[in-house]
């Protein structure tokens, strides 16, 4: 399963650019119409996942990170366990560390309901409201469909009779007046 240099380039660019297709999509030189449907399917693409976890793996083994050990990270935040983070500082002209501290800290009650919010979307418990938002719109415009096709049934009808009428020579009243929604 070899990868196109374009497939290669799009990989590589989202996996440097924080994971976002369209770019990626734009900077593998892929064509600019429609590019954010054409990104997201081109993400789908089993050999450039394949591709991707090939990539990060020897990355996630140096660092030692493992899923279980990511999830309790995210959990230790979500409670408010106290955490252990070092921050080093690298002068790459002197070719020496300015600054090595590891510190500990409680995280904030923003960090810990982002924390909690982020590991249950990854259990599937909590959804993305934005969807709600647009299951909401997709059912209001269906029913507006809904609505007008009946509409349209009935103006049909009311044609219909009409029509029928006039070959019958007999008076049909048909009330046009709309009725307030």
């Amino acid at each position: 399963m070899k990868l196109s240099k374009r497939q290669k380039a799009f990989a590589d660019a989202y996996l440097t650019n924080g994971g976002n297709a369209t770019e990626a999509a734009r900077a593998a030189g892929y064509s600019p119409h429609n590019i954010g449907a054409n990104a997201a399917k081109i993400l789908k693409n089993p050999k450039i996942q394949a591709y991707m976890k090939r990539r990060l793996q020897p990355i996630e083994r140096k660092a030692d990170l493992d899923v279980d050990k990511a999830i309790i990270h995210l959990l230790d935040i979500g409670m408010g366990r106290e955490i252990t983070a070092r921050s080093s500082t690298y002068d790459n002209l002197k070719k020496m560390m300015l600054e090595d501290t590891t510190m500990k800290y409680s995280p904030g009650p923003k960090q810990q309901v982002e924390a909690l919010e982020l590991y249950l979307k990854y259990k599937g418990m909590l959804r993305n409201s934005s969807k709600e938002l647009e299951d909401q719109q997709i059912a209001k415009t269906k029913a507006g469909v809904r609505k007008s096709e009946a509409e349209a049934d009935i103006m049909e009808a009311k044609a219909k009779l009409i029509t029928d009428a006039d070959s019958q020579d007999r008076t049909v009243i048909v009330d046009d007046v709309p009725e307030d929604d």
